[in-house]
């Protein structure tokens, strides 16, 4: 890009003085005004033998003037950042297309109101002065190519892996709020089937139907049934764990009731009665920290494993959240070597039936804190370094790490030579 010079853009409000910069190599043209700062009222870039532009990697927008061969305006377009522009494509307001330019002039935003620009004006600069007579005038250069594939070849992939991140996130989107109802629905029936995680189980894998394809005929429900708990496996085995945080093994030390427990012959699985709690008091358990309105409280936390499908997003993803993994869950960690996002919910409901103590419950020692309740502090963190990814999908593995080179003048023994021998032989 050639240093600024000064020029004249001739308009019906006068004669303007403008400095402008002179890109007309191939690189000049290829950067443009990307990466630059604003330009000021009276700046401006005249790219030469360019008839369209772009506001790629650009945070302000600009005005763009469209120059035939011999400075004449064409066609003046206001453009915004991440926007391009094309001379010729648009119509005037008689109707007809533009001419198609030869240069383009940037300006700064603003700049075509405020000197009324308008086609037909003419820009007097050294590069478009002293042209010959028509006669004897050579022909017009062959247009660059090349600059445009160039252009894309920098912008396309980043674009495209943008594109497929949104794409990935709404698809990961979609799946939570389908993943947040089906825990909903799990909930519900373990309220109502005694805190059974198998009922839980059951009516969770149902609820996933429309995750998995749904249907609009029993046969295709049942196809979509199957794929669903296919995927998801058996609970805490395959990709989907369901803990029942509430009841608690300290919620039934505190207020099990041995008559509902022979009455429901539920062996020895102690039962906490849900019927009259209204009318029971508030007093709490000395184990559990618990009222008996507080221990019928049924609370799940469902942990799925979802298996992302986009090209080299889904490993971007597994990738970061493995990096990120304290390693303090182990069903956490085996979702994430398998590929998989894990995505956490958790339900609270009133349960509208006996807890039966199931058959390994989550265990809450000291829930309560005694009543002294305390800030638990900040989650765990990994301390781990970010990955070394060799590719954009990360799917090499990190490459391992030089050996130090040291200088052969103040460390001959333990010298690493880079090049040869014979300067890095051990005194």
């Amino acid at each position: 890009m050639t240093t600024a010079k000064s020029s004249t853009l001739h308009t019906a409000s006068g004669a303007h003085r403008l400095t402008l910069r002179l890109a007309d190599s191939f690189f000049a043209r290829l950067r443009g005004l990307m990466l630059a700062g604003p330009l000021g009222s009276a700046q401006g870039l005249l790219i030469t033998h360019c008839p369209s532009v772009h506001g790629a990697f650009m945070r302000y927008a600009i005005d763009v003037v469209y120059l035939d061969r011999d400075g004449v305006v064409t066609q003046c377009v206001a453009l915004r950042p991440w926007r391009a522009s094309i001379s010729g494509i648009s119509r005037n307001a008689e109707g007809k297309r533009y001419r198609r330019a030869t240069h383009a002039l940037e300006l700064a935003a603003g700049a075509i109101a405020a000197m009324t620009i308008r086609p037909g004006d003419r820009l007097a600069h050294p590069r478009l002065q002293a042209v010959p007579a028509p006669s004897s005038r050579p022909p017009p250069p062959a247009p660059q190519g090349g600059s445009a594939m160039i252009e894309f070849t920098i912008v396309g992939p980043i674009i495209t892996l943008l594109g497929l991140s949104v794409l990935q996130y709404g698809m990961l989107f979609f799946a939570k709020s389908q993943i947040n109802y089906a825990s909903f629905m799990a909930a519900r029936e373990g309220a109502t089937a005694n805190a059974s995680v198998d009922s839980v189980y059951a009516a969770y894998v149902r609820a996933l139907v429309p995750l998995y394809g749904g249907g609009q005929t029993p046969a295709e429900l049942a196809a979509a049934l199957a794929k669903a708990a296919a995927d998801i496996g058996p609970n805490g085995v395959g990709n989907v764990n369901i803990e029942l945080l509430n009841p608690s093994k300290e919620s039934f030390d505190d207020w099990n009731d041995a008559a509902r427990q022979a009455a429901l012959h539920t062996g020895s699985r102690r039962v906490i009665p849900n019927s009259g709690q209204a009318d029971k008091d508030q007093k709490v358990g000395a184990t559990s920290g618990q009222t008996i309105q507080d221990a019928n409280l049924i609370k799940l936390r469902i942990t799925q494993g979802y298996l992302p499908k986009v090209p080299m997003v889904k490993n971007l993803y597994t990738n970061y959240l493995t990096w990120l993994d304290p390693h303090t869950d182990a069903f956490h960690t085996k979702l994430l070597a398998a590929g998989r996002i894990p995505l956490v919910t958790q339900v609270t409901l009133h349960m509208q039936s006996d807890a039966i103590e199931p058959g390994a419950p989550v265990s809450s020692p000291g829930a309560g804190n005694g009543g002294t309740p305390v800030n638990p502090g900040d989650p765990p963190v990994t301390h781990d370094p970010p990955p070394d990814c060799n590719n954009l999908s990360c799917t090499n593995p990190p490459a391992p790490p030089s050996p130090p080179v040291c200088n052969p003048l103040t460390d001959p023994a333990h010298c690493i030579d880079p090049c040869a021998a014979m300067c890095c032989t051990p005194s």
